[in-house]
């Protein structure tokens, strides 16, 4: 687990991950929240309404969803 996410940042993972997995455009996500993501590399913009998150980011969040 990547100590600098904080609750926030998992929660914003989450909702993308479901926008995606239900083919929903991704939520509005604070700008500061998306550069965090971008440069931890958990989220990729493609476009001002679309952050794909990497399969490694699933993973993290179906441990954390198990363990916590």
């Amino acid at each position: 687990m990547d100590r600098r996410l904080t609750a926030e940042d998992i929660d914003w993972l989450r909702k993308l991950r479901n926008a995606r997995a239900a083919n929903q455009p991704s939520p509005d996500i604070p700008t500061s929240v998306v550069r965090k993501l971008t440069l931890l590399a958990y989220a990729e913009v493609k476009s001002p309404r679309e952050h794909p998150i990497k399969l490694r980011d699933r993973d993290e969040l179906d441990r954390r969803k198990q363990s916590g």
